[in-house]
């Protein structure tokens, strides 16, 4: 939620966006002016990167607001086009059971989307949660709707707790960031302790550090939009990659300066994002960026941002991983024919 008694119309939030043309006095100006009048033409212009709310120095959170205006007005995204996606990811009855353990694993809908990406050693001897009951719905958040997203909150938190672990690892960042980053805001109580990938990878290593044979490899990282919610989390990548060889090469789209992947596609005929603006442009100079620095690949974290932009950068000469792909290639493991170049 916004929180407007943090708010002090610095004009960060605005000033720092990617897509929007505000400097700081503009920027405290727009911003003051929507929130008296709730709404704002640039609101169409918003990719819903959540970025502004990682800008805000006082965690203010005023993407939450933008988001509840998007909502309120209906038409940031087609309304057909929403209750298509809410009845496609609408989890109904009861999850399976899984065995009984203090840590489980969840995956989400993950494995339609990328199942070569969740095989061998670091996905054995753990249960595995997943299908709908376990999806975040934190999509919707980039469809302008925030109340899909909040009212299964609650549902979602159920269906995880049935698994009775204390800790549940969550491979997908949307579904931690939804968890950590927001339940709180939603006044939603956890029974046990979200893990992200990243600290489950780090301390996998960490157990396993004789297995290592290091990459020597240079990537450049995409973060993802729901890092936003949870930038703590980070260090643990840079760990993670200081375990296995690799070097996370410094360059200027990286950590809060990063830039969306600009999804739009959810499936090959499926616009999910219809917005209308020219994304182009921006996934050009991430991956130009990559490139100048030296990197070999592009290292993803999100299923949709590796969707995304493999195709462009591998274009560009760049190998294209995701995260535990260079864990299992570290640890001596062949990766599968059929992941994506």
């Amino acid at each position: 939620m916004f929180h407007e008694d943090r708010c002090d119309f610095c004009g960060d939030c605005l000033a720092r966006c990617h897509y929007l043309p505000f400097d700081k006095e503009t920027g405290a100006a727009a911003f003051r002016k929507f929130v008296e009048e709730g709404k704002a033409d640039w609101l169409y212009d918003c990719v819903t990167c959540i970025a502004c709310n990682e800008y805000c120095p006082r965690d203010a959170r005023p993407f939450d607001l933008i988001l509840q205006k998007m909502e309120a007005a209906g038409n940031f995204t087609d309304p057909a086009l929403k209750t298509q996606m809410a009845d496609r990811f609408k989890a109904e009855g009861t999850p399976k059971a899984v065995a009984p353990a203090e840590r489980v694993m969840s995956l989400c809908v993950m494995e339609g989307s990328m199942p070569w990406a969740l095989h061998g050693r670091l996905f054995e001897g753990i249960p595995l949660l997943k299908g709908r009951h376990y999806f975040c719905n934190v999509l919707f958040a980039h469809m302008g709707d925030e109340s899909i997203m909040r009212d299964r909150l609650q549902g979602l938190v159920d269906n995880l707790a049935l698994s009775g672990a204390k800790e549940i690892v969550f491979v997908h960042d949307d579904c931690y960031a939804v968890l950590k980053g927001m339940a709180p805001e939603f006044g939603v109580t956890l029974p046990f302790r979200p893990v992200s990938i990243f600290e489950y990878l780090r301390d996998y290593l960490k157990e396993h550090k004789a297995d290592i044979t290091p990459l020597n490899m240079k990537v450049a990282y995409q973060r993802p939009c729901a890092s936003r919610y949870t930038p703590e989390k980070d260090p643990f990548l840079d760990e993670i990659l200081d375990l296995i060889g690799v070097e996370r090469v410094k360059r200027e789209y990286d950590g809060v300066n990063a830039i969306c992947c600009g999804v739009e596609l959810a499936g090959p005929n499926l616009k999910l994002f219809p917005r209308g603006k020219n994304f182009e442009p921006f996934r050009e100079k991430n991956i130009a960026d990559a490139k100048e620095h030296s990197a070999e690949a592009m290292l993803y974290l999100c299923p949709m941002c590796y969707r995304t932009l493999s195709k462009k950068a591998g274009g560009a000469g760049l190998a294209n991983y995701m995260i535990s792909d260079l864990c299992r290639l570290a640890l001596g493991e062949t990766l599968p024919e059929d992941k994506p170049a």
